[in-house]
């Protein structure tokens, strides 16, 4: 994993999990590379020179496409912190995007067949402004994560703000500990006024 998010980090901000994404479609492309280097091999062998030379191609055509996608899957880091969720990717030119744990609206795990068995799954943070998506291994253990650091970032909050609502509080009335709580003034009914007639 590169080293984009460690620069990054803003102050007082730390990484609390990085997610451990999908490398199985790169398996998949790198057994491709390797079977159909078998076709020119067999044609070859066979004597049929001119068609072997052909089929050539084929391997090599897929295996530019596993490099490009091995090359691609290393410039990727999903990481959440104590304060945001960082999805960066790229070679030559990159897109970050961060999501504050504050505007995430939703997180969507999609989980198929091949998902269950292999656990990697499709995970989707959707905020205010924009998506996240990507396959990682264990979505739903990092979906939990994100949540408690939600629920875990509100409770610092609420925290904070009734500590400074306490420091005002005592800079307004600073005697008001110390001082015993003052009865309210008792008000005398008016006694009913005798008429003569």
């Amino acid at each position: 994993m590169g080293r984009y998010v460690e620069k990054h980090l803003y102050e007082n901000e730390l990484i609390v999990e990085k997610a451990r994404r999908d490398n199985w479609g790169l398996i998949g492309w790198w057994t491709l590379t390797v079977l159909l280097i078998a076709a020119p091999v067999a044609a070859i062998a066979l004597g049929y020179q001119t068609l072997g030379l052909g089929l050539c191609a084929l391997p090599a055509i897929a295996f530019l496409v596993a490099f490009v996608k091995s090359v691609k899957f290393t410039r990727v880091e999903f990481v959440l912190t104590n304060k945001r969720v960082i999805h960066k990717k790229g070679v030559f030119s990159t897109q970050a995007l961060d999501a504050p744990l504050n505007k995430i609206v939703d997180v969507y795990v999609k989980t198929t067949f091949w998902g269950r068995i292999f656990n990697t799954n499709k995970i989707r943070i959707t905020t205010e402004c924009n998506r996240i998506e990507d396959k990682i291994r264990s979505a739903d253990d990092f979906k939990g994560t994100i949540l408690g650091q939600m629920d875990h970032a509100e409770e610092e909050k609420l925290a904070r703000q009734a500590a400074w609502t306490a420091q005002m509080m005592a800079k307004v009335m600073p005697n008001a500990a110390n001082e015993k709580p003052k009865k309210p003034p008792v008000k005398k009914k008016p006694k009913d006024e005798e008429y003569d007639f």
